[in-house]
């Protein structure tokens, strides 16, 4: 079976002839790429991302282009600026003004909000307006020929609105979650508002996405359940969610949520909203779930996605507890266990190739 035809066995209910290996390379490869450190191949336009994956045998899910874009109507003065090593994001609408800042971090290749856009109550007008005034545009064919390029070596993931929730929108980019905590106690009905305005803005996405030749879509929600908690996931996530996962289900999608922090307080939520996969699942010791533990929360329900903390692949850890570790996911996993094994959640920039490549000749011994 090609990688491709396993990922779809798994999501069809029925067992592979491996345990399908799909793992998220894309900040390791960004890192090498911008330090110079990968071959020719892996750095060609248009096919080098694949060719890397080829080369060290890991299915292929990420990132395929979004099926849709967006713009604002004359209403809304959107502009864009670098300065140094900040990018300055910038709106102006008639109730307000918003402003946010990006730092990026060159030692670690990534970047991180320095100004959130909302900084207050006072600012919730001017985010409904965004929303309230954005046009959606359906753009299927970068999407498509993506898929067809990655072929039989992965399945090209449809992501829905980042985040998904607008509660998780707020935690993760719009606000950060010391002011949506203060959003969520002092100024409840301005946060349910904007929340109700977010997501009810996000139905053109749905209807493309339930009209795409996608086969399953990701709700990339960034969640920790440390962060969000069960409270707020049932208070403001739970029916939103079930009701999404309802309309792509109608549409014969298959539909997953990132899940990339702690699982304790979020997993049995995640099974009971209906997802069918849970992305990105971290076990202990970097998450607070045992592999034992998650499987028992989802078996027979949810398929499992990840299984392998991105530390495992960093020189920091040893080869020996890479390996065991490996065999121990896969055992706990076996073939017909509804899982996929993943990075949870990506191959950090120090991860080592061979270790990358390695993954696959644990899978053919022991998936």
């Amino acid at each position: 079976m090609t990688e491709r035809q396993r990922l779809q066995c798994v999501l069809a209910g029925e067992t592979p002839d491996r345990t399908p290996w799909f793992g998220d390379l894309s900040w390791w490869w960004a890192a090498r790429r911008a330090e110079g450190a990968l071959p020719e191949a892996h750095t060609a336009p248009t096919t080098g991302y694949l060719r890397m994956h080829q080369d060290a045998g890991v299915g292929i899910y990420l990132y395929a282009p979004l099926l849709w874009r967006t713009d604002y109507d004359e209403t809304v003065q959107h502009t864009e600026t670098a300065e140094r090593d900040h990018a300055v994001t910038a709106y102006r609408t008639p109730v307000g003004d918003l402003r946010s800042v990006t730092r990026l971090l060159p030692g670690s290749q990534t970047s991180a909000i320095v100004e959130h856009l909302v900084k207050g109550p006072q600012d919730l007008a001017a985010v409904r307006w965004l929303f309230q005034h954005r046009a959606v545009y359906a753009e299927p064919g970068p999407f498509a020929a993506c898929d067809r390029l990655w072929g039989e070596d992965g399945l090209a993931c449809a992501l829905a609105p980042i985040s998904t929730s607008g509660l998780q929108s707020l935690l993760t980019r719009l606000a950060g979650v010391e002011v949506t905590s203060m959003l969520a106690a002092d100024a409840p009905s301005e946060l349910e508002a904007t929340v109700e305005a977010m997501q009810a803005a996000d139905d053109p996405i749905f209807r493309i996405l339930c009209d795409s030749p996608a086969e399953f879509v990701v709700f990339p929600d960034n969640l920790s359940g440390e962060v969000t908690g069960r409270r707020l996931m049932r208070r403001y996530n739970m029916a939103y969610w079930s009701r999404r996962i309802e309309q792509l289900h109608r549409a014969g999608k298959r539909v997953g949520i990132h899940n990339d922090g702690t699982l304790r307080a979020s997993l049995p939520l995640l099974v009971e909203a209906g997802f069918d996969i849970v992305e990105a699942a971290t076990p202990a010791p970097v998450g607070d779930m045992t592999l034992e533990e998650i499987r028992a929360v989802t078996a027979n329900r949810t398929i499992v996605w990840g299984g392998l903390p991105g530390a495992l692949f960093s020189p920091l850890t040893s080869d020996e507890t890479f390996e065991a570790f490996v065999r121990q996911t896969l055992e706990t996993f076996p073939r017909g266990s509804g899982f996929v094994l993943g990075v949870a959640d990506q191959a950090p920039p120090d991860a080592e190739w061979r270790r990358i490549c390695r993954v696959r000749e644990f899978v053919e011994r022991w998936g």
